[in-house]
């Protein structure tokens, strides 16, 4: 895509011009924007974190839902006025918005937008900060290492970009296109090379996880790739997110029962149960064949925590659909899950259904859910007080206490636990399980 020049700034030659960085959304945006900051470090940019301060603002954009969006454009009409009284000179925006809308919209809706870029193209986004500073490329000695945006002790790994499936209410396929598999070599160098680097908690990412490998091998490589990575030594957890049921086989459950790096926790967003809605979704499955799933897997696995994400408020959905999926929660109770309420999106097949929700019902619905959960979430807590378990600590709070996760928990969609005792923030320790709150887990450090 063009470069366009700032007015009333020149845009002289600066050794070391720094770049503020500002990732918005999921985190297969934020593995895009480390590796960006890893690749603005090799050609001899300087990071800063303040956008102040900085001689480029980039956003990493998010435009998934409509609350994505409104987030995406107030970011960017930040940077934009930070351009216009501090000190920066060029405002670059990538990422899934830039991938929604023509070049010449985004420009006309924030003139101060100097150069955009589609979503994972890192050497495209380099490119257009040095052609305005005109640096050299590859004039600075590469780094090793991949500046990490998550909590000490973890990190993403992007196994894929895209997705192939084609579901009504989605418009990943369109701004990321269908699904695109990553090497496993390629995948396990970068693992081993992030738990060289302190690493303890390796968590594989993608839009869908289960199907990786069918581009470039042919069949399903998820087991494949699993028993690779699990022989990395110094490795302690290995984590799976956004695993579709269908995708979920017995060889993938045999390693989650055998494998003791791999978490014993499974996220399967199924949206929905009822049969109608399903099928108006493109998506298969029903409450059955879900609940023989989530037999299997507590059954095979014992322990397992199980995470799902559910969508309500889809075209069409009647308050029949709507008990169906309340009494499925009741039936499965899940430990952990997450509701949305359906946001229409320009571009998906949803848009086009008839029968749509009014807003308020499909709030209504998502705070119905919500609230039978938290009851759900509150009982299987109090269960695990007097336990033992892994904890990963994320941060200090005070002297005699820190914050972290159990081996049970995701960062940011799942709970924490308050310990008290110290303990350094990246490691792993043993804790006893004190006390439980709605969604949180307190302990002592052994």
């Amino acid at each position: 895509m063009l470069q366009k020049k700032n007015k009333g700034k020149s845009n002289p030659i600066k050794k070391n011009p720094r770049v503020c960085l500002i990732s918005l959304g999921c985190p297969k945006n934020q593995v895009d924007s480390e590796h960006a900051l890893g690749a603005f470090q090799d050609q001899g940019f300087v990071l800063e974190a303040e956008p102040e301060k900085a001689d480029v603002l980039i956003i990493n954009t998010c435009a998934f839902i409509r609350s994505a969006e409104e987030e995406t454009i107030q970011a960017v009409l930040e940077a934009a006025q930070v351009k216009k009284t501090g000190r920066a000179r060029f405002l670059l925006v990538v990422g899934c918005w830039v991938s929604k809308y023509s070049e010449n919209k985004l420009r006309h809706l924030v003139p101060e937008i100097d150069a955009v870029a589609p979503p994972g193209e890192i050497s495209q986004w380099v490119q257009h900060v040095q052609t305005f500073f005109q640096t050299t490329p590859g004039s600075a000695r590469r780094v090793s290492t991949r500046p990490l945006l998550s909590n000490p002790g973890t990190a993403y790994l992007k196994i894929a970009e895209g997705c192939s499936r084609r579901c009504a209410f989605c418009i990943i396929p369109r701004l990321r296109g269908n699904l695109q598999s990553r090497p496993m070599e390629a995948l396990v160098s970068e693992a081993r090379r992030l738990v060289r680097d302190g690493v303890l908690e390796i968590i594989l990412i993608a839009q869908d996880t289960t199907s990786y490998g069918c581009d470039i091998y042919g069949k399903k490589m998820l087991p494949d790739l699993l028993r690779q990575l699990v022989r990395i030594p110094k490795l302690r957890w290995l984590r799976v997110m956004y695993t579709n049921p269908d995708g979920i086989d017995q060889a993938l459950i045999g390693l989650l029962a055998s494998e003791k790096k791999l978490c014993s926790y499974v996220d399967m967003p199924l949206q929905h149960v009822h049969p109608k809605i399903l099928r108006a979704m493109r998506r298969p499955g029903n409450a059955r064949t879900y609940l023989q799933l989530i037999y299997r897997l507590r059954t095979l696995v014992p322990g397992i925590v199980l995470r799902t994400t559910l969508l309500c408020g889809f075209p069409g959905e009647t308050e029949k659909e709507h008990l169906a999926l309340r009494q499925f929660i009741q039936t499965a109770q899940f430990d952990r899950l997450g509701v949305f309420a359906f946001s229409p999106e320009a571009g998906t097949r949803a848009v086009e259904l008839p029968h749509q929700v009014h807003p308020k019902t499909r709030e209504r619905r998502r705070r119905e859910l919500m609230e039978q959960q938290l009851k759900i979430s509150r009982e299987r807590l109090a269960r695990r007080v007097g336990g033992i378990v892994e904890c990963l600590v994320e941060e200090p709070s005070g002297g005699k206490h820190c914050v972290g996760r159990t081996v049970y928990d995701a960062p940011e969609v799942d709970g924490g636990i308050v310990l008290t005792g110290k303990a350094p923030v990246g490691s792993i320790v043993r804790a006893r399980i004190t006390g439980s709150t709605d969604h949180d887990l307190e302990g002592v450090v052994l």
